[in-house]
């Protein structure tokens, strides 16, 4: 008995060694930052570094600037952590705008993370309508996870942060967004700002937020 028993035990283990590579592979979520370098972003290195395993960007300019992501971006699904360094002004996540050589805007959506604010860069546009779900507002100073998850086709957003969601958003015209890069902003004035640990999941189809337990 004891024979078969562990024979058993090593027929499973070599079961769950082979099949651990196929689990992998399976995996949607793709890494987009690797911790050293800022491979696979474009921006300005005049405010855009790595530090401590983390992008760093800093600015004194009266214009805000974006570190954009070399790939386009329709439907998706983005995990990042994120913290403010400086005392004021705020951390932001844009995408569904065009490309730009100056690393502007581009009539992009931007989330805020971690209070849940909103901007859309079109002339005229500002702060959208949206539904801000109640609830108890991360520092931004410390380190926080954030997921947003798009469709471009419907314009509708969703926003997490450590797990709780805090905004649903739906643009009022889907048919003007455009695949494009994920930004992640300097917003201008004295500002620093760190991301890390960027994921990306595209075309999911999982229609929930899956950091939300």
């Amino acid at each position: 008995m004891r024979r078969l028993l562990v024979a058993l035990v090593a027929m499973l283990s070599l079961h769950a060694l082979e099949i651990a590579p196929a689990a992998q592979q399976t995996s949607r979520r793709i890494p987009l930052f690797d911790g050293v370098s800022l491979k696979g972003w474009t921006g300005s290195p005049v405010f855009w570094s790595v530090k401590d395993g983390a992008i760093h960007g800093a600015t004194n300019e009266t214009r805000g600037e974006l570190l954009l992501t070399d790939g386009n971006f329709g439907d998706f699904r983005l995990i990042l952590k994120s913290r403010l360094v400086s005392e004021s002004n705020h951390l932001g996540v844009c995408f569904w705008g065009e490309r730009r050589d100056d690393f502007r805007y581009g009539d992009c959506v931007l989330v805020i993370p971690p209070h849940g604010g909103m901007w859309d860069y079109r002339p005229g546009k500002g702060s959208p309508p949206r539904k801000n779900i109640p609830h108890v507002k991360a520092d931004p100073h410390q380190w926080h996870e954030t997921e947003v998850l798009g469709n471009i086709k419907t314009g509708t957003v969703r926003m997490a942060v450590n797990g709780i969601e805090i905004v649903r958003y739906k643009d009022d015209d889907p048919g003007r967004l455009k695949r494009g890069p994920i930004g992640l902003q300097i917003h201008s004035g004295a500002s620093i700002v760190e991301y890390k640990d960027i994921e990306v999941e595209i075309d999911p189809q999982d229609d929930r937020l899956i950091t939300v337990k």
